[in-house]
């Protein structure tokens, strides 16, 4: 693809289009390799397959490198699969079945951990006898440095008004006054997403969802978790596990100086999940009005959020 050939020798304008720079383009293609050869082959021997291995138009987008920038560059830009077509010499049909088939190797390719960390992480922990967590709390960071400290919150996006009255009903947000979808992240103190809700329609509470998805118990007990004032009731639920709310202002009457500065040092800790929010929208398929498949969202959005945490792993830090 002569796109990808010129974003080359551009470095800047190809970390722009695409989303990541170009070592790390290359290590992400050098990862999705083999997870590709294995789709393709389960594709190709598919019982419901019909037509002939090779039969068919020729496919002008022959390489991964040029699938994948494809990929991204809807992502980042979202521009309309019709010009995403101009751009790749592609049919506007190609453009969407190649979305598809790519849509469930980036988050495996990006982070395959997203999936499994806390889980495993949570089963390390368990199996510390309960007299002694207190005092192994420390050796178990060592190992899972991220669960030191957590920073909850949900985001909605726009979708469009369903012509069903009980449908659009249900993606109605009152606080947004549109029809949006809803999802939420838990992100560490470091800027790695650990976790990743189910999208639901917007109408649905972000307390609601914390409680549908579990969130609190998916955490260690000792793991500090920072949520807004949206979640309030969270620690009367789970007295047995450390979730931090800012202090509510009482009805008529004002907050301590202490229960201020309580409130400020929280809302410091707890910015880094608004920094990843804003990363994630940099990549305007996840910002604005979404126009694709509902149901194909939160796998969008996930791929997304391992992007962003493969962004974060393979970042150089220059002294």
């Amino acid at each position: 693809m002569k796109l990808l050939q010129k974003l080359i020798t551009k470095p800047k304008i190809f970390q722009r289009t695409l989303g990541l720079d170009f070592a790390q383009f290359k290590l992400l293609i050098l990862r999705m390799k083999p997870l590709w050869k294995q789709a393709e082959c389960e594709r190709r021997k598919r019982k419901s397959r019909q037509r002939k291995i090779g039969g068919g138009r020729p496919y002008n987008c022959k390489t991964l490198d040029d699938m994948t920038a494809i990929v991204l560059l809807y992502y980042k830009t979202y521009m309309t699969q019709e010009l995403i077509g101009l751009i790749a010499g592609l049919d506007q049909s190609n453009v969407s079945r190649l979305l598809k088939k790519i849509l469930p190797l980036i988050e495996q390719a990006a982070d395959p951990e997203l999936a499994t960390y806390l889980a495993q992480a949570k089963d390390a922990f368990e199996k510390i006898p309960p007299h002694q967590r207190l005092n192994d709390f420390g050796t178990f960071l060592q190992k899972y440095p991220d669960l030191k400290e957590v920073a909850t919150d949900a985001t909605e996006q726009q979708c469009y008004r369903s012509e069903n009255y009980e449908t659009q009903k249900k993606y109605y947000s009152g606080k947004t006054k549109q029809h949006s979808l809803k999802t939420q992240i838990s992100v560490s103190i470091t800027g790695r997403v650990l976790d990743v809700s189910e999208t639901v329609p917007g109408s649905i509470h972000d307390k609601k969802l914390a409680d549908q998805e579990n969130t609190v118990r998916k955490f260690p007990e000792r793991t500090v978790q920072r949520m807004d004032s949206g979640y309030q009731g969270m620690i009367k639920e789970h007295p047995e596990f450390y979730v931090v709310l800012p202090h509510k202002k009482p009805r008529k009457e004002e907050l301590s100086p202490l229960a201020k500065e309580l409130n400020r040092t929280h809302s410091k800790r707890r910015v880094i999940v608004e920094n990843v929010l804003s990363r994630i929208k940099k990549f305007r398929i996840s910002a604005g009005l979404y126009r694709g498949d509902i149901g194909d969202y939160n796998a969008i959005f996930r791929n997304i959020v391992a992007l962003i945490n493969f962004k974060l792993a393979t970042t150089v830090v220059s002294v």
